[in-house]
């Protein structure tokens, strides 16, 4: 040991070659006497072998010369084998020294191996401590943090606004994100649980949990693992993704209203780019994880970065126009656009450049003699006259002066104009001018112009012209153009891929279910009601929600009759007083008692009176009073106030019955809980004079007794004169 940490301090091998010679030297003969006389013996018994006999023919002391010149060579050739050993006893400890040196801790001891500082915990005040709303927040955000932070525990809050990122995440556009960590997985999944069920009961919303498992689930999961775990005799699972530790679980809840962002100062194009829909309200997502997890994603570092990067301007887009050079300068720049341009709706679109191409001097001054408004009403004349081939030429003529008509745009614009005609024109000239719909058996000028713009593989805006025409033509009392056909234009353009606006959607259901004219209708038939559901099938696979309020109070009306039913069985009318105050009740007809049946069961957002009232006017001019009454209930069953405005609507529907126990039972009825609101609802404006009118029916003579200021008794009276007198209204308020 002693000559081996010698050996390391000296790093030239001449210096340890003298080294070990001086040792040897001091050491003696006595020293290496066991290993000379070891290594003798192995070099006597090889020179035996070599010599033979010769050996025994020196004399002693020939003998005693030879030894000793044998046991000079012998220490050197020890001396050199020694500093070879020792040379590689050195290696192998300069080996060790740099493998410790490049930090591997196995070959470090336990008890020399320094352990990791540990991060020292947050105070719980930190941990519970709720981040600041963002402006204009929506009025659910303050008690959602409050729920999640308090009665559901989750520590760590933050809150990113991602309202003004474009294009919108996945997730949906306006979105505000809540992030927060659960202390273990039970605690994810009941507090996702928890606030999933919070939701359902205080604010009537749907929220979506994904990566959340259910009570019977889990249940079920951990004692299938548990027998799966006995099978095999080890309570141990190697497998890591075993469905049950997900760690994350993001709960969606919704569109909810108030909290829009701010407008930006550019308005976004129509060519929408992105996930989602635009909506007007605020969505809200609430990403719950695991503290492991939530390091290990590091959400926050992700969108952080995303809001950093869209709040950047972009460099690689040219915003403003290039500098004119000298001999720019002097050209004139082209007329700007006239109405025509705008009934395009195509606006500037800016793209990526090296240079500005700039139109030569000649092309430029062709343009501004270019009269806009001189083609437009060339092309009006030619179209009312009914020479559609004159109509074309004027567009052919002037694509080379006109921007907005090039590259097939010209199309498009004739297409637009023929529509707005058609819609101009009266109704009989309408239908003489539409024809047939079949483009290879079209007799009519016009739909021989119409059927020859479109193109081989329609574009959006020829396929919501196409349905228009269809859905128009039915409007007008067309016999070509049934609810079959209407359908069949629906596949063709299904078949071929193109995208179909909301609009054009909504015009498709109301063509199917809406009924043909002059024909008695009570309701659509079961082929016509398989073609509205495949449609809306096609509109949910699209990304439209269909389950919202517009579009259930819209298919509601265009499902419904435009009269009463007439020959109603007797045994089918309600006028249970509990449920229509005495009115007689008409029953609906399949689909839209199914579709009432969807309204009330569905949990969706309390209604706004405009829709309610829709549809209780809908009702009471079919006779469907007792599903009037149930509407009219929706709000303070859903725990709302109810407006004056659906107060004054119910009154005065009711009056305009003439059924006078049946006003006598709604004033009876109705009038203390009017009172009872929070505010109360005052007996004046529209409110009064509806009251008013329902009172003239179960009263006829109290208008005149309180004329004569009579003082007799009667709630009649009483009621008369504590109803305030409005402004200027003297009439009831009564539907047409």
């Amino acid at each position: 040991m002693v000559v081996s940490r010698t050996f390391r301090a000296t790093a030239c091998a001449s210096c340890r070659l003298s080294i070990l010679r001086s040792f040897t030297s001091l050491a003696g003969p006595s020293i290496r006497a066991p290993q000379l006389s070891a290594r003798v013996s192995r070099c006597s018994n090889r020179s035996s072998q070599q010599f033979g006999l010769s050996s025994r023919l020196f004399s002693d002391g020939q003998k005693l010369e030879s030894s000793r010149h044998e046991s000079n060579k012998e220490e050197d050739v020890l001396a050199e084998e020694a500093l070879l050993e020792d040379s590689e006893v050195f290696k192998e400890g300069d080996k060790e020294v740099e493998d410790l040196g490049d930090g591997d801790v196995a070959a470090v001891p336990w008890y020399l191996q320094v352990e990791s500082p540990h991060r020292a915990p947050k105070p719980l005040s930190e941990r519970q401590s709720l981040p600041d709303l963002p402006e204009s927040p929506p009025p659910i955000l303050q008690p959602l943090l409050q729920q999640i932070s308090i009665d559901l525990g989750l520590d760590d809050l933050s809150l990113l606004d991602l309202r003004n990122l474009d294009p919108p995440p996945a997730l949906g556009a306006n979105l505000l994100m809540v992030l927060g960590t659960a202390r273990s997985e039970k605690h994810l999944h009941v507090s996702a649980d928890r606030l999933c069920r919070w939701l359902r009961s205080n604010y009537k919303l749907r929220p979506d949990a994904d990566g959340l498992l259910g009570r019977n689930e889990l249940k079920l999961k951990l004692k299938r693992k548990a027998k799966r775990a006995k099978l095999m005799g080890s309570a141990n699972d190697d497998n890591g993704d075993d469905g049950v530790r997900t760690g994350w679980v993001c709960v969606d809840i919704g569109v909810v209203d108030g909290g829009e962002a701010a407008n930006t100062d550019t308005a976004r194009q129509d060519n929408f780019v992105g996930f989602g829909r635009r909506t007007d309200g605020v969505r809200i997502v609430v990403q719950m994880l695991t503290e492991e997890k939530r390091e290990e994603i590091e959400l926050e570092k992700l969108w952080s970065g995303i809001l950093k990067r869209g709040g950047e301007p972009e460099t690689g887009l040219i915003d403003s126009e290039p500098q004119e050079t000298a001999a720019q300068s002097g050209l004139p720049r082209p007329t700007e656009r006239t109405s025509l341009a705008a009934m395009l709706g195509r606006g500037q679109t800016r793209e990526l450049h090296t240079s500005a191409r700039r139109m030569s001097s000649t092309a430029s001054s062709d343009n501004q003699q270019f009269n806009v408004k001189a083609m437009e009403e060339s092309l009006t004349d030619a179209i009312v006259d009914g020479a559609y081939g004159k109509a074309v030429d004027v567009l052919r003529q002037s694509i080379p002066y006109a921007e907005f008509l090039q590259q097939g745009k010209w199309k498009l614009f004739l297409l637009k104009q023929l529509r707005t005609y058609l819609e101009l024109v009266p109704r009989e000239r309408a239908l003489e001018e539409l024809g047939v719909l079949d483009s290879n058996t079209a007799t009519t000028p016009y739909l021989t112009c119409f059927n020859g713009l479109l193109s081989s593989f329609p574009t959006e805006v020829e396929a919501d012209i196409r349905i228009w025409l269809a859905c128009f033509a039915r409007d007008l009392g067309h016999e070509e153009y049934t609810r079959s056909r209407l359908f069949e234009i629906f596949q063709e353009l299904q078949s071929y891929g193109v995208k179909i606006s909301h609009m054009s959607y909504m015009r498709l259901l109301k063509g199917v279910l809406s009924p043909d004219k002059g024909r008695k209708y009570h309701g659509p038939q079961r082929p016509f009601a398989e073609m509205a559901m495949k449609i809306l099938q096609t509109m949910h696979d699209q990304g439209i929600e269909i389950l919202n309020e517009d579009l259930l109070v819209y298919v509601q009306e265009v499902a419904s009759p435009q009269q009463p039913a007439e020959d109603a069985p007797p045994g089918s009318i309600d006028t249970d007083p509990s449920d229509t105050f005495g009115l007689p009740s008409l029953p609906m007809s399949p689909i839209q008692e199914r579709l009432h049946a969807l309204i009330m069961s569905l949990e969706l957002p309390p209604f706004k009176d405009v829709s309610r009232m829709r549809l209780m006017e809908l009702y009471a001019r079919l006779g469907h009073w007792k599903e009037f009454f149930e509407i009219f209930r929706m709000a303070p069953n859903q725990g709302q106030l109810q407006s004056a405005n659906v107060y004054a609507f119910m009154f005065g529907c009711v009056a305009q019955t003439g059924y006078q126990k049946s006003c006598m039972a709604v004033l009876r009825t109705w009038i203390p809980d009017l009172e009872s609101e929070m505010p109360a609802v005052e007996l004046d404006g529209e409110v009064g004079e509806a009251v008013r009118a329902c009172l003239r029916i179960a009263d006829p003579f109290v208008e005149q007794d309180a004329l004569d200021s009579s003082e007799m008794p009667s709630e009649w009276l009483s009621l008369w004169k504590r109803i305030k007198l409005s402004g200027g209204q003297k009439d009831p308020f009564l539907y047409e």
